[in-house]
C-alpha cells in the first residue's frame, strides 16, 4: 500500500489510474499531511470521473477522450455530447451561541464522533442559502452573520466542501430525529469527540476553540 501511495502522490495526472476504494483514501486521508493527500484526491477524482464516464449520458454510445490533449474532458462519437470533471459543492458551518458551538451526531456517521452541520448545495441555491437551509433542516434554528472560512477537495467520491461561520438568531434547537440522531451546544472545555484532524470540519473547530483561548487569557 506504501508503493502505491508513492505513486500516487509523485504522478499528479495518471491518466490509466483506477479509483482507490473509498475505505482506503478515508484512512490515507487522516494519516497523510494534507499537502501529501492533494496529488492523491486530484487522481483519485480523475480516475473516478472517467470510470463513470465511460458512456455517454445523452444517447448511450461509448464515449473517448477528447482529441486534444490539454482538454480535459470525454466525447462522445455518436451525438457530440461533451463531459467534464463535474465537482459537487457542499457546505459546511460552525454556528457559535453565546461561547457555544453547536455539534450534531449524524446517522449516517458509523462512528461515535460530533461533528458540524454540513449538506449539498441545492439547483439554484448560493452557498449562504444552503446554509440557513441546512441549518434549518436539520436543526430547527436560524443564523444570522454568515462567513466565509475556507474550503478543501473533498473526494469521497468528488465534493467541495466550502465552510462558513455564523451566529445563531433564533429558534428551539431540535434535530430532525433521522439524519441528525442528537444535538446540543457545547463549550470549549466540554467537547464531545469531534473529527480527526486535517479535515475542514476540525479546522473549523480548531479555529475557533483558539479564539477562546486568546480571549479567554486577555
Amino acid at each position: 500500500m506504501v508503493e502505491d501511495v508513492s505513486t500516487a502522490t509523485s504522478d499528479l495526472i495518471d491518466e490509466s489510474a483506477q479509483p482507490m476504494p473509498m475505505a482506503e483514501l478515508r484512512e490515507l486521508f487522516h494519516s497523510l499531511s494534507p499537502e501529501e493527500f492533494r496529488p492523491l484526491a486530484r487522481r483519485q477524482e480523475i480516475a473516478r470521473w472517467r470510470q463513470t464516464n465511460r458512456f455517454c449520458g445523452v444517447c448511450g454510445a461509448g464515449m473517448r477522450r477528447h482529441d486534444n490533449p490539454v482538454e480535459r474532458a470525454m466525447v462522445c462519437p455518436s451525438c457530440g455530447h461533451v463531459a467534464y470533471p463535474a465537482i459537487t459543492p457542499a457546505v459546511i458551518v460552525l454556528v457559535e451561541n453565546d461561547g457555544r458551538i453547536l455539534l450534531q451526531r449524524n446517522s449516517h456517521y458509523g462512528v461515535s464522533y460530533w461533528s458540524l452541520v454540513a449538506g449539498f448545495v441545492d439547483p439554484g441555491e448560493n452557498f449562504e442559502e444552503a446554509v440557513r437551509r441546512e441549518i434549518r433542516e436539520e436543526a430547527s434554528i436560524e443564523v444570522r452573520d454568515i462567513r466565509y472560512f475556507g474550503s478543501q477537495c473533498w473526494p469521497f467520491p468528488s465534493n467541495m466542501m466550502v465552510g462558513f461561520r455564523a451566529a445563531y438568531a433564533s429558534g428551539t434547537l431540535c434535530p430532525d430525529g433521522e439524519e441528525v440522531i442528537e444535538s446540543g451546544w457545547f463549550g470549549p472545555d466540554e467537547l464531545p469527540p469531534i473529527p480527526r484532524p486535517h479535515s475542514l470540519a476540525r479546522r473549523l473547530i480548531d479555529a475557533w476553540l483558539t479564539e477562546r483561548r486568546v480571549q479567554g487569557s486577555r
